[in-house]
């Protein structure tokens, strides 16, 4: 089986899972994606239908394989945004990876038009195993996202990256480690949608706290600027994101940011 969910890296989500304490899954389309989601996927819709007679070895004569793009969601829960990427037209597959079995086969229940089972062979890492979910247009993989590498996502490389509740969940001092497991996983030329959050304001430890923790601006061209595989870093949107949830901790201003972090088309 993948990695022992009662490893210190996962054994609090493993928790947090077992007493559905999960506040950061949302049950609507995160905004972000809504409004962005054109700059990952080619033909991008809001009302996406599921493409035609789709298989789940990509193969279906309704995908353009030219034209389509594989897009990668770390940490992803049992978000709803991924049954929203695998039913766009411009989408070849969605591949997501979450350290918590339970999160993932409540995404397969809650989505039974993706036809999703289990692969019971899995798939190997570098000496690591993963347990893999299969459906249409869609890859679920079991275990430590650290542990990725080209391997474990098919032997293919990812067009496009939808971050949103992954970078923010981490602990600070895995950041650099995080990047650069993204970094070998992405294609030259590819794209990075990033959603944060910054507790810009209030009691010094609510703004320290998480997860979801605080990564503004500053921190985020931190992580990316200068990196020889990235093009640019560029700030598309901020939103007001200070809820009941957090100014009862203390905070007096919370902002959402979304970055696109394009890729080289050539490395340095």
């Amino acid at each position: 089986l993948a990695k022992d969910e009662s490893s210190d890296r996962l054994s609090s989500w493993k928790k947090r899972w077992g007493e559905d304490k999960i506040g950061w899954h949302e049950n609507e389309i995160h905004d972000s994606l809504k409004q962005f989601g054109h700059i990952l996927v080619p033909n991008f819709s809001l009302e996406a239908e599921e493409s035609m007679r789709v298989d789940s070895s990509c193969n279906s004569p309704g995908i353009d394989r030219e034209t389509s793009v594989r897009v990668f969601v770390p940490l992803c829960g049992k978000s709803v945004d991924l049954a929203f990427l695998a039913k766009q037209k411009g989408v070849l597959e969605v591949v997501g990876v979450d350290g918590i079995r339970k999160a993932l086969e409540e995404f397969q229940s809650n989505n039974p038009t993706l036809e999703i089972g289990e692969d019971l062979e899995g798939v190997e890492s570098h000496a690591k195993k993963f347990d893999r979910f299969r459906g249409k247009k869609i890859t679920l993989l079991k275990g430590d996202y650290f542990d990725l590498d080209i391997d474990s996502i098919g032997g293919e490389l990812f067009d496009s990256i939808w971050d949103r509740a992954s970078l923010v969940a981490i602990q600070p001092n895995l950041r650099k480690e995080y990047i650069e497991v993204l970094s070998g996983i992405i294609k030259p030329g590819g794209t990075i949608l990033l959603s944060t959050l910054d507790r810009k304001e209030g009691d010094e430890k609510a703004r320290k706290a998480g997860p979801p923790f605080s990564v503004d601006e500053a921190e985020v061209r931190r992580l990316y600027e200068g990196l020889d595989w990235v093009e640019s870093v560029e700030n598309l949107n901020e939103t007001d994101e200070l809820s009941e949830r957090f100014k009862s901790q203390g905070l007096t201003s919370v902002v959402g940011l979304t970055f696109v972090i394009q890729v080289k088309k050539t490395p340095s």
